[in-house]
C-alpha cells in the first residue's frame, strides 16, 4: 500500500482573535493538525509489517537521528517485537538540520556514546522527515561499511525537495507542500515534539487592525 500524502499548503500570517482557551486543540497552538494519532500508528504498524516481510528471519539493526526520530523510533521497535523481528540494537546519531524553519545546507551527525554494530546485515536508519536528504546521505556515508546493507525508514518525506539523492524504503507519510511540520517528536525551535499528532504549524498572527479615530 502507497504511503498516504499530507498536503502542507504555504501560509501567510493572518489576524486570529486570542479566544482560544483548551491548549489541547490544534489551533489554540497555531497548528492544523494534518494526522491523527490513530492515523500515525495505523502507519507505523504498516511500516513494521513491511520491515518484517523484508528482513523475516534476519537480524536488523536500528539507528535513530536524534532528536525528531526518537518517537517514531520507540512506538516501531515495539510494533517489530509484535511481527516477531528480531532487532539486535538500537544506536543513536544527533543531527543539526533545522535552526526553525531553516535548513541547515550542511548537517552535522555524531553518535551519541559507543556505537556497537554489526560489520554486515541490515542496518535501517530511523528518521523523521527526509527533505533535501542531506542528512540522511550524512549517515549513509558515516554507517556505510562493505558488508552492511543500509535502509531508510522514514515518517516524513518531501520528495520536491530533495537535493540529495536518497530515498526511503519504508515510509509512513509523504508532504506535498512546503509547510513546517511539528509533532510526533518533530520540533520548532525545541517545542511541540510532545504533540501526539502531526500538525503544521502556521505563521504566527499578524497584529489586529489599529481602530480608526
Amino acid at each position: 500500500m502507497p504511503a498516504p500524502t499530507l498536503e502542507v499548503p504555504a501560509t501567510s500570517p493572518v489576524f486570529q482573535p486570542a479566544f482560544w482557551t483548551d491548549r489541547r486543540d490544534p489551533a489554540a497552538l497555531n497548528m492544523r493538525q494534518i494526522a491523527t494519532p490513530d492515523q500515525i500508528q495505523e502507519r507505523v504498524r504498516a511500516i513494521a509489517e513491511e520491515i518484517a516481510n523484508v528482513h523475516r528471519g534476519v537480524a536488523v539493526a536500528l539507528v535513530v537521528v536524534m532528536r525528531g526520530g526518537f518517537v517514531f523510533a520507540v512506538d516501531l521497535i515495539r510494533q517489530l517485537w509484535e511481527y516477531e523481528v528480531d532487532v539486535l540494537g538500537m544506536e543513536f546519531f544527533q543531527s543539526t538540520s533545522y535552526k526553525g524553519e531553516r535548513a541547515v545546507s550542511e548537517p552535522v551527525v555524531s553518535a551519541l556514546g559507543r556505537v556497537n554494530l554489526p560489520d554486515t546485515g541490515p542496518v535501517i536508519i530511523v528518521d523523521d522527515i527526509v527533505d533535501a536528504g542531506r542528512t540522511i546521505q550524512a549517515m549513509v556515508q558515516t554507517l556505510a561499511a562493505p558488508g552492511r546493507t543500509l535502509e531508510i525508514c522514514a515518517l516524513l518525506d518531501r520528495p520536491a525537495a530533495r537535493v540529495m539523492p536518497v530515498h526511503p524504503r519504508y515510509l509512513g507519510f509523504r508532504l506535498e507542500g512546503p509547510g513546517f511540520v511539528v509533532g510526533y517528536g518533530l520540533d520548532h525551535d525545541s517545542r511541540h515534539r510532545e504533540l501526539p499528532y502531526l500538525a503544521q504549524w502556521l505563521l504566527p498572527p499578524v497584529d489586529p487592525p489599529a481602530e480608526a479615530g
